[in-house]
């Protein structure tokens, strides 16, 4: 009889946690994140999020857990920062991500990248897509692109595949170390 009502309130609890939103939701982003993030982050349309802050100075990185999604029309920088589950972009209008030419340190992203249907950019003359400087534990997916793409100096664990793509990618001189299969090609 005991192990049956611990079931039963064991049941009525993750009724409650279920039903009751209890789950994180993402950390909406239009301006600065640092410091620590748990549950994710989304960039909507019409929105810049700066992961890592300030453009003049040393950075202070942000530490997101749960991922970076960046719906259509989203602009998203990320420098010196830690990106744990990833980044998910489709229809975003630029994604900048260790820029040297801007002062933007390299990050740490597990869990892969995924961009389809960005660009041709908002940010000219820079790349709709820059991947550069940092370290990426997962494959990187470039789907249906129509902006210029930047892709170096990056070290990529699990792929790099491209496919339907308006331009081929430029390593800017500084090859990215792959391990893992390469279906990209560079000008």
């Amino acid at each position: 009889m005991k192990r049956l009502a611990g079931f039963l309130v064991g049941m009525v609890g993750l009724a409650l946690a279920v039903f009751s939103g209890g789950a994180l939701a993402a950390t909406e982003c239009n301006g600065v994140i640092t410091g620590t993030v748990v549950g994710g982050v989304v960039v909507n349309a019409g929105d810049s999020c700066f992961l890592g802050g300030p453009f003049l100075g040393p950075y202070d990185g942000a530490h997101i857990s749960g991922g970076v999604r960046v719906n259509p029309g989203g602009i998203l920088f990320a420098c010196a920062s830690t990106i744990n589950g990833g980044i998910v972009a489709n229809g975003a209008a630029n994604l900048i991500i260790g820029a040297e030419e801007i002062g933007c340190p390299g990050s740490v992203i597990n869990g892969g990248v995924r961009i389809s249907n960005t660009g041709p950019g908002v940010l000219s003359p820079a790349p709709s897509i820059a991947l550069e400087n940092s370290v990426i534990h997962g494959a990187v997916h470039l789907t249906g692109n129509q902006g210029p793409i930047a892709v170096a100096a990056n070290t990529i664990s699990g792929g790099l595949f491209c496919s339907n793509n308006a331009f081929d990618l430029d390593d800017e001189g500084s090859p990215s170390v792959v391990t893992g299969a390469i279906r990209c090609e560079f000008e």
